[in-house]
């Protein structure tokens, strides 16, 4: 099993921007103690960050957030990618839409994908429905997962192990 982590919008608009939450924030030491681990055992580790332009799709449901080169799509300063991290810009919920993910996955020779961050019910779970579909198996640590709603976080998380098989498991346990 060779594993990748993938951390998905750990950005400050949505930890403590327009669309951020105490949840969102409350699980930043949960990662950053993941993620030091990842690296010290060689998991790579890839950010997957909302950078939008004003035609995307989402301006009309969310408004305007994330936009590309603006400090709101920004990775937040605590969990700040190191040298031999990856980050992809995305503009969908999901990162393998309309991005480099499949080849940097392909490259990396990784089958499977350790997946956190914000927001559970909407981009987390995006990205382990693609996932699925493209092959991987998923394993979600819900302690380093959250939703600006507790209920819609732990629907996404039955969701994800009902539905696309993700390992429900929690950080220490994740690699």
């Amino acid at each position: 099993m060779r594993k990748a982590i993938i951390v998905v919008d750990m950005i400050n608009d949505f930890v403590t921007g327009k669309l951020g939450s105490p949840r969102a924030e409350k699980i930043v030491p949960g990662i950053a103690a993941l993620l030091k681990e990842a690296r010290k055992q060689g998991i790579p580790v890839i950010y997957l960050r909302d950078a939008h332009t004003e035609s995307d799709k989402e301006m009309g449901i969310w408004g305007e957030h994330a936009m590309k080169g603006t400090e709101g799509s920004e990775i937040i300063r605590e969990l700040k990618p190191e040298k031999n991290d990856i980050v992809i810009e995305k503009r969908w919920y999901s990162g393998f839409v309309d991005t480099e993910l499949q080849d940097v996955l392909k490259k990396l020779g990784v089958d499977t994908l350790v997946i956190l961050g914000v927001s559970t019910d909407i981009c987390v779970q995006n990205n382990v429905g693609h996932a699925y579909f493209s092959g991987y198996k998923t394993i979600v640590p819900l302690d380093c997962t959250a939703s600006i709603d507790q209920e819609a976080h732990e629907q996404a998380l039955k969701y994800m192990k009902n539905i696309y098989g993700a390992e429900i498991t929690t950080s220490d346990r994740a690699l």
